[in-house]
């Protein structure tokens, strides 16, 4: 007559309580039966805590379909090695688990032996994401695919579902968010009021803080009652603190431990310089398309936009039209008041030509004091006529310049796309001309 499980687990557990891999021992219905000393080390509970209750509930809900077929395989009598899952500790955690099973039909038990292979898995996926991160920052030209993307690698390593990236612009006093992700839903305006209090605060101390409900005081200011925990980390440069990266948890999701603190800091500072090398990028790409002094397109990016308008025209989606314009005397005022009023004249003359236009028009400073305008409307040429004409009445005014009034008037000319021209060059010379017409007709 065959033993019975229970006095087969009882003849061999001195022997598996000598080993560091933990054995278990499953009836057909999946109940632990017996479970050596060494199960606790990896499972959290006591050898007692574990006998009388199920095996899949136990693992990770990820895991659990792959794990009862793994199981049904050993019981119709395949040896099973290698098979890895994931299960979740008493304290929360998840460990990860490299099994071998057999089944024993004699005695109606599924043998197994368990190593943890959590700190190998993790490594792994620590030198992965890493990795990933890496080549995300080299590759990623856009803030919020690369900030998508590191996120997406946090999520494998550690819990960080709900995460948001602040940068603060030191010039202006203000912190913006390009990247939000939060289970919770859209964000309110006083949950953004309340993170962006917390990220100054991270910035302005450039050090890491964990926040939970219930231990530090601060938390009982958050609007979100479900929020358990806040984790902050600076993203420091060496030329200073340039923003913040935040994981919050709600509920019952569990927060980071000190390695996954370790890890994340570690991250951050890759993000960090990616962000600053984009910013910079970000920087010299609107100097090389724009005008320095008065921060209007240059002559590179008009050409490109009048290209894309002309495109819009001929597909008869707009009516184009292009205004040149010459401050008329600028000289003058160089030669008598000097080159750095001459510059204030400029600001003050762009600033008030762009607050003129209309959302699809497009301006650009092509020379010293030329100008050219982009005038698309989708009702006809009288529309930009129209909106030319306002922008020369804008001038009628006289301009005050450090302490000085300064009566300079542009002269203008207007070229329509495609009566006086088919071609950008064509179109541009059209209208270079008829403003020298209208200069040379000024009395």
């Amino acid at each position: 007559m065959s033993e019975t499980p229970p006095s087969l687990a009882v003849s061999l557990a001195p022997a598996f309580d000598l080993l560091l891999d933990a054995v278990c021992m499953v009836d057909g219905q999946g109940v632990f039966v017996h479970v050596s000393a060494a199960a606790q080390q990896i499972f959290g509970y006591a050898p007692e805590e574990l006998i009388g209750r199920r095996m899949i509930d136990l693992v990770l809900p990820e895991d659990r379909g792959r794990t009862l077929e793994a199981a049904q395989r050993v019981m119709a009598g395949q040896a099973h090695l290698n098979f890895e899952n994931r299960y979740l500790r008493k304290d929360g955690q998840v460990v990860h688990l490299l099994w071998s099973a057999r089944w024993l039909p004699e005695a109606g038990l599924r043998v197994a032996v368990a190593r943890d292979i959590t700190e190998r898995k993790r490594a792994e996926q620590i030198q992965a994401a890493t990795y990933a991160i890496s080549e995300a920052v080299h590759r990623v030209q856009d803030l919020g695919m690369l900030c998508q993307e590191v996120h997406q690698n946090i999520s494998a390593l550690m819990p960080g579902h709900n995460l948001a990236v602040a940068l603060y612009d030191e010039a202006g006093d203000a912190l913006s968010f390009p990247y939000w992700a939060d289970r919770r839903g859209p964000v309110s305006p006083q949950r953004q009021a309340n993170l962006s209090a917390f990220c100054r605060g991270l910035i302005q101390r450039g050090e890491v803080r964990v926040v939970r409900r219930g231990v530090d005081p601060e938390a009982e200011a958050w609007v979100d009652p479900e929020l358990q925990c806040r984790v902050g980390v600076p993203l420091s440069t060496p030329s200073g603190v340039i923003g913040a990266l935040v994981l919050k948890s709600y509920g019952d999701e569990t927060g980071c431990s000190e390695q996954d603190l370790a890890l994340l800091q570690y991250i951050c500072t890759q993000l960090a310089t990616a962000i600053e090398r984009l910013q910079l990028y970000g920087r010299l790409r609107h100097l090389s398309h724009h005008d320095a002094l008065t921060g209007l397109p240059n002559r590179a990016l008009l050409r490109d936009r009048l290209g894309l308008a002309m495109a819009r025209a001929r597909r008869g989606e707009s009516f184009l039209s292009v205004l040149y314009l010459d401050l008329d005397r600028f000289k003058e005022v160089n030669d008598t008041h000097g080159h750095l009023v001459g510059d204030h004249l400029l600001q003050a003359f762009a600033d008030r030509l762009k607050a003129q236009l209309r959302a699809s028009d497009t301006v650009a400073r092509v020379g010293g004091d030329e100008f050219v305008v982009l005038l698309e409307s989708p009702k006809g040429l009288a529309g930009n006529r129209a909106a030319a004409e306002k922008i020369r009445q804008a001038f009628a005014a006289p301009f005050e310049v450090d302490g000085r009034v300064l009566a300079i008037q542009p002269s203008l000319g207007l070229a329509d796309f495609p009566a006086d021209g088919e071609e950008e060059g064509q179109l541009l010379s059209a209208a270079d001309q008829a403003m020298y017409t209208a200069k040379g007709a000024r009395p």
